[in-house]
């Protein structure tokens, strides 16, 4: 099984959905990325609470098998 690396959005601290999911790009860049768009959030989202997160999934976790069947 494979490393997923994805971007989380969150409201506070409650998850809202994947923003990208990706195992092409190396970790590294994955983080910068989401670095760049929370650098990116205004004033206003960033007191609303919005955040983007970086998370490392692993293929065979039995939380993102269900992500992906849901997703369908």
């Amino acid at each position: 099984m494979g490393v997923i690396y994805e971007i989380h959005k969150y409201h506070h601290d409650d998850f809202q959905y994947v923003v990208a999911s990706t195992n092409r790009y190396p970790e590294n860049k994955v983080k910068n990325d989401v670095e760049r768009m929370n650098t990116m959030l205004n004033e206003s989202l960033k007191s609303m609470g919005i955040r983007y997160v970086f998370v490392i999934s692993d293929t065979a976790d039995p939380l993102f098998k269900e992500r992906k069947k849901n997703s369908h």
